[in-house]
């Protein structure tokens, strides 16, 4: 009798109702990525907002996956997202346009970043009404670029062979800037004043009038474009746009830093921001605290404005929605932050936007409005619309990861 054995390779009988564990894993990667995708999608397809100009009462927390890309409308407010330094964030120039949604990677200003910067985008400032930007050109690049929100067009204003130029801050009319000019590299990485030779620029000629003054740190034009309000090495100073009726102007506090929209919409007042540091006994030993100041002086008649920002370690004076009201951002521990009114004339504030840090703790730095549009903010929810790429690739990843789980579990039920 002949007794028949099965071969050692023989294939196993396949158990019943075992599945081929790919097509679960197909259709939890699919689900995974159009769940991803879909904010993307829906932020894309929101209906235009009922207002000119919005302001979301939550701005969008920072993300890799931010596209680069036109707005196609003015911009409200540029900044920068991410310094580089906290959990697997890298910095990013980012515009966020009128309509309070859409959020675009600024290609160029992050082009012009330099080595000394470690990864910051180029200094960058924005038009009165947010139309265009002008950016640095910082490592001897001897121009300056010049970028359009609405129709995406760049061009290069020189200003001379191998000289580095920053921009601070741009007249209302659009067509002429102030900058920081030397024949050396600017950064604040090995100058943290970050010093040069003040100059206004025409940006549409091309001129470039250089005015007198050592060591300039900050500037800002009035919104007329009549006068300029100088930081220098040996103290504030104010002068008419073409260099002449230089005066000192009143200080009570030293180090402050001048922001492009320093000057009040009627060009009556200054308002500048000031950080301390002091060192204060605890139970634990002695710790370093910092403490945030406004001053706001008038240069015609020397007044001077103090308020002490309660429970505030560092700040910024973004500008003015009006002549008595100040746009200030707030900073917490986590770098999240807060954008708030505050009165001139009583300090009394009140928060109208915030902005959480998510989870790599990016912060929101070097932020400029644009001025003229302020006052016509309305300020109300808005869907977040960082673009499709940030969609289809954090889809994909989503996706990815969703397959391969349901894959590995599936393939476990079957043994």
């Amino acid at each position: 009798m002949t007794t028949l054995t099965a071969a050692a390779d023989t294939p196993a009988a396949v158990r019943p109702g075992r599945r081929d564990p790919i097509l679960p894993a197909l259709i939890a990667g699919a689900l995974g990525f159009v769940a991803a995708v879909a904010p993307a999608a829906i932020a894309s397809l929101a209906p235009p907002p009922a207002s000119d100009v919005v302001f979301p009462d939550e701005v969008a927390t920072y993300t890799w996956f931010t596209a680069h890309g036109d707005l196609g409308v003015a911009a409200s407010v540029i900044y920068q997202n991410g310094i580089g330094v906290e959990f697997m964030d890298f910095p990013q120039a980012v515009a966020l346009g009128v309509d309070g949604s859409t959020y675009r990677r600024i290609g160029i200003a992050e082009g012009r970043s330099t080595p000394t910067d470690q990864g910051d985008p180029a200094a960058m400032v924005l038009s009165a009404d947010g139309t265009f930007a002008v950016i640095a050109g910082a490592n001897g690049h001897g121009s300056v670029a010049v970028q359009s929100f609405v129709d995406g067009t760049t061009r290069e204003v020189e200003i001379g062979v191998g000289r580095s130029a920053v921009p601070l801050s741009i007249a209302s009319d659009g067509d002429h800037v102030l900058v920081l000019v030397g024949d050396g590299e600017l950064s604040r990485y090995t100058d943290p004043a970050m010093s040069g030779t003040l100059a206004m620029l025409d940006l549409s000629t091309g001129d470039l009038l250089e005015y007198s003054l050592e060591r300039v740190t900050s500037a800002a034009v009035s919104p007329d474009g009549s006068r300029v309000a100088a930081q220098t090495s040996e103290g504030p100073v104010v002068m008419d746009a073409a260099g002449r009726d230089l005066r000192e102007l009143p200080s009570e506090l030293k180090g402050q830093a001048l922001g492009d929209d320093a000057w009040s919409p009627d060009g009556t007042r200054l308002v500048t921001l000031v950080h301390e540091s002091e060192r204060v006994d605890e139970p634990a030993g002695r710790r370093l605290t910092t403490s945030a100041t406004m001053q706001i002086s008038e240069p015609s008649t020397g007044a001077t404005t103090l308020h002490r920002l309660a429970g505030v370690e560092y700040a910024a004076a973004l500008g003015w929605r009006d002549d008595g009201t100040i746009v200030l951002q707030t900073y917490a521990d986590d770098n999240s932050a807060k954008f708030q009114w505050l009165d001139a004339d009583t300090g009394a504030v009140e928060t109208f936007s915030t902005y959480e840090s998510g989870f790599t703790g990016a912060s929101i730095g070097s932020a400029d409005l644009a001025r003229d549009l302020v006052p016509e903010w309305v300020v109300e929810p808005r869907p977040v619309d960082q673009g499709w790429t940030a969609g289809i690739i954090a889809g994909t990843m989503v996706g990815a990861i969703a397959a391969f789980a349901v894959w590995i579990l599936a393939r476990r039920r079957a043994t």
